[in-house]
């Protein structure tokens, strides 16, 4: 079987439950925006940012080295009260943050909720070997399973107790106690039963894997900052309900991780591992699949380029249209959001994760500045700012850095494929810049042709295959 049918093979298993159980979460934001104003996804968003940091370190390591070790049932078990232990010690941090917090946004009201939401970390916990094992034995459905059990859960959850009047609170509560509902399926599927040890077995499974754990925290939280200043600066200089029209914005991007980048990523790393290992053209597949990610999101893309204001008004209503003026720049991200994603996994291949740092180090410093200048003009100039900085400065640098010193692309090739990629997303941003449907329409049609036309070959096999199987 050749890489892409493998590839792609491997990616459907996972897919499936994954594009079920963003498609409800979606659909739940339609009910949700009716029942629920922008100002109390601001307040809850406001925790999210200090919380959503200290998950970057909740199971940093932990899942990765049940994956790739040779370790057994035992060292499972010894990882398993790791992470235990670790959520409580997360638990307890979120706990003593939440006055913190509340002073910065000089809203009280912001302590019991931060408190809730600090048990999440202590129910995730229960959950992380589980998912890990099955990812290693390659059981992506159980894996889906459960994690669309804890979404429905999640959803249905929410959308009751907005309709019953619980305001933020209902964003809070089936956030927490959605992982019970996937441990109680997990456990019936994993061979690896939790027995809290002690705090000796803990710190014995901390040494194991200590090295990766703090590379990998070390670039995760270079990421997430990245990721999150502008959401900070806008939560201090603009108002909560600002903040929630914002969030709503990036919500595409969020989405288009979920469904697409994150899980190619997934099944990346592996399967280009496998190619190398049988001296398959690395550089070329991945090439191909980062024109087969750009092609996937190019009908997102032209959405919210040109139907921002219908969309937002049939999605969530009248009282969201200030999220429609973001939405250009938001597709114009996405596709380079996206290929930044996928950069991760080649890093780890080529065994590169100090040249990883140095750029992760490199894109957060550029947004920060980006994002700073943007929020002394308008929140709309955050997003072009971040836009306009991303095409001409952090691309480039991790073409040069990453692609080039790093992956060992020749320059040819890299000219080949960025010059358009380049090229077409400074006319989409003029188009959005200057409201110019045409130039947006004409950007967008040249950039889909000119990566069609990049894969030649795979559309070729491709066609040969669906007229092997079906004509």
């Amino acid at each position: 079987m050749s890489f892409k049918k493998l590839f792609f093979k491997n990616i459907s298993h996972f897919a499936f439950f994954s594009y079920i159980s963003q498609a409800l979460e979606f659909l739940s934001t339609i009910i949700l925006s009716r029942l629920l104003l922008p100002e109390e996804y601001g307040f809850v968003a406001l925790i999210t940012i200090f919380s959503g940091f200290i998950q970057l370190f909740s199971n940093v390591g932990i899942g990765t080295s049940v994956v790739r070790s040779d370790y057994g049932y035992t060292f499972h078990r010894y990882l398993y009260n790791l992470s235990i232990w670790m959520g409580v010690l997360f638990m307890l941090v979120l706990m003593l943050m939440a006055y913190p917090i509340s002073y910065f946004f000089n809203d009280k009201a912001l302590i019991l909720p931060t408190i809730v939401i600090s048990v999440k970390f202590f129910f995730d916990a229960f959950t992380y070997i589980p998912y890990a094992v099955l990812s290693k034995e390659l059981k992506f459905g159980h894996i889906g399973t459960a994690k669309l059990a804890g979404a429905i859960f999640q959803i249905a959850l929410t959308i009751a107790m907005a309709y019953a009047g619980f305001s933020y609170w209902s964003l809070i509560v089936p956030l927490v106690f959605s992982p019970i509902l996937q441990f109680l399926y997990l456990r019936k599927k994993v061979n690896v039963r939790l027995k809290l040890m002690g705090v000796r077995s803990a710190w014995f499974a901390f040494e194991k894997i200590k090295s990766l754990m703090g590379n990998l925290s070390l670039n995760n939280l270079i990421s997430y900052w990245a990721g999150n200043t502008d959401k900070l600066v806008i939560g201090k200089m603009y108002s909560q309900a600002d903040l929630g029209l914002y969030n709503r914005a990036f919500r595409f991007i969020m989405i288009s991780s979920r469904l697409l980048t994150g899980i190619f990523s997934t099944v990346l790393f592996p399967s280009l591992k496998d190619l190398m290992t049988k001296k398959g053209d690395v550089h070329k597949e991945y090439l191909d699949i980062l024109r087969i990610i750009t092609l996937f999101n190019m009908p997102v893309v032209v959405v919210l380029m040109l139907f921002a204001d219908p969309l937002v008004l049939i999605l969530w209503g009248q009282d969201w249209m200030g999220v429609a003026p973001f939405l250009p720049y938001v597709g114009i991200i996405l596709i380079y959001h996206s290929i930044l994603s996928t950069m991760h996994s080649v890093f780890m291949l080529y065994v590169k994760e100090r040249n990883l740092l140095y750029i992760n180090t490199a894109n957060t410093f550029l947004t920060i500045i980006f994002v700073l200048i943007g929020a002394m003009f308008s929140m709309n100039h955050i997003l072009q700012f971040l836009t306009l900085g991303m095409i001409l400065v952090t691309m480039p640098i991790n073409i040069y850095f990453g692609f080039y010193k790093s992956f060992g692309y020749a320059p040819k090739g890299l000219f080949r494929f960025w010059t358009p990629m380049i090229l077409g997303g400074l006319a989409m941003f003029a188009g959005a810049y200057t409201e110019n449907i045409m130039l947006s329409s004409l950007s967008m049609a040249a950039l889909t042709v000119l990566l069609l036309a990049g894969m030649r070959s795979t559309l070729t096999q491709g066609y040969l295959w669906v007229k092997e199987r079906f004509l």
